[in-house]
This record gives structure tokens, sequence and C-alpha cells, in this order.
């Protein structure tokens, strides 16, 4: 009889745990979108409510205080981008298409309201760690790791160095994002990316890796998909030629 009643106090926690993770997870979300738009400091608390939190007694009753709220945005997106570059090897058939690859998976995220949020809270310094600055490197260390694969299986030009590209490619993604404006009427950052990739990479890899990524659909790719922090748990990241899931079997399709 206890077990019976200890298995039925079991199967109605499950239920309230997930509503709870989604309400935090809405309350994440309606934080991250008031955060990017209006900063921290010209956000009030009732500003949060809304969108599944409908009281401050739900606010409360997952985070102390609005300060909180910016901590777990910031712990979020960082929490949700350790399993992108795993994923991004799985599938892309070498370290330049997974650079490709990568910063598609950045350009996905910018879609996500925690990860835009986290963003500005990041440029206005509201928490003490990490700083824009250390995120910014973590980026830029993962980029010339798969530069230096790169490097090692001979795809990239003799001269060229995978840190001095590593620091390029993620300048010139944040110079097109800060002119990317989605409400306007230029292009998509996705755009951007593709005429900077078309233009930049002759520059660091071989003429015969990039006589084979010409010859591929490569503007043709799939966008990455649930690389946010609200939808990470469906992540799939696809490479160039059929769409792989990030779960399953790499493709065998190496550029070199």
């Amino acid at each position: 009889m206890g077990s019976e009643a200890a298995s039925a106090a079991e199967g109605a926690r499950v239920p309230q745990q997930a509503r709870s993770r989604a309400t935090r997870r809405a309350l994440l979300a309606a934080a991250g979108e008031r955060f990017s738009i209006q900063g921290f400091h010209g956000t009030a608390l009732n500003d949060l409510l809304g969108d599944g939190v409908p009281t401050k007694g739900a606010l409360y009753f997952h985070f102390a205080s609005k300060h909180a709220v910016a901590e777990a945005l910031v712990a979020e997106m960082s929490a949700s981008w350790d399993q992108v570059l795993p994923a991004v090897r799985r599938v892309a058939g070498d370290g330049l298409e997974a650079l490709v690859l990568l910063t598609d998976a950045v350009i996905v995220r910018l879609d996500d309201p925690i990860v835009r949020g986290a963003g500005r809270l990041l440029r206005d310094r509201v928490v003490v760690t990490p700083t824009l600055a250390e995120v910014i490197a973590w980026w830029r260390d993962q980029a010339e790791e798969l530069l230096a694969d790169a490097q090692t299986d001979g795809l990239l030009r003799r001269a060229a160095d995978p840190r001095w590209i590593a620091d390029e490619v993620v300048a010139g993604f944040a110079g097109r994002a800060t002119v990317s404006d989605p409400g306007s009427d230029g292009a998509p950052l996705w755009e951007l990316m593709n005429e900077f990739w078309a233009g930049f990479l002759p520059l660091i890899a071989t003429p015969a890796w990039c006589e084979r990524w010409t010859a591929q659909p490569w503007r043709q790719r799939r966008r990455p998909v649930g690389v946010g922090p609200r939808d990470i748990d469906r992540l799939e990241i696809h490479g160039l030629g059929s769409p792989v899931a990030a779960s399953g079997a790499t493709a065998d399709r190496r550029l070199h």
C-alpha cells in the first residue's frame, strides 16, 4: 500500500516538474525579449510577467530578484552552447565545413530571445561572469580548434594562421550582425555571412578544397534546428548534402 502511494505521489510530481520547467523557460524567454529591447535597467519586474508567468508569486518562486533572472539567462545561454560544437563535429565533413556550420548555429541562436537577452546583458555588463570578452573568446577558441583540424588535414593555404583566421571570422560575424537588422530592409545575417564565406574561404583554403566546396550546393544548406536554450533537446545540425540529425551517424563525405 505504501509503495502504491509513493508511486502515485511520484507520478504526480512529474507533470508538476514539467510545468515548473515550462514556466521557468517562459519567464526566461519573456525576460530575454524585454532585456534585449529595453535593457536590464529599463525593464521593470512587472514587464517580466505574462507569457506563462501570470503572477509575481510565480516569478519569485523561480528567482529571488530581477538580477537573478539576468544571471539565469546568461547561464542558460552558456550551458546550451556546450552541446553545439560536438553536434557540428559529428556531421561536418572536415574542419572548414564545421567552421561554417558552427557560424550557422550562432546565427540561428540569435533567434532565441534567451540568447538575445543574455547578449544584451553581457554588453551592458550586468553580470560579473562570464564577461562578453570571455564568451567571445570561447567561440574564437572553438573556431581556432576547427581551423587547426583543417590545417592538420592539409586544407589551409601554407601561410594561413588558424588563430588569425578565427579572430577574423568572429570579427567579420560581429560586424555583420551589427548592421543586419531583422526589422529593416537590409540583407539577413545568413545571406551576409554567405557572402563573407564566398570571399573569405578562397583566401584561406587550398584551391583543391575550394573547387570541391564550390561544386556543392553549400548556399542551399539547411539551417540548424534546436540550437537555442529553449529547444536544445531537439538539436539538429545539418551538413551539406543529405540532412543528418546530430544524434545520427555522420555521412562519409570529406572534402579533402
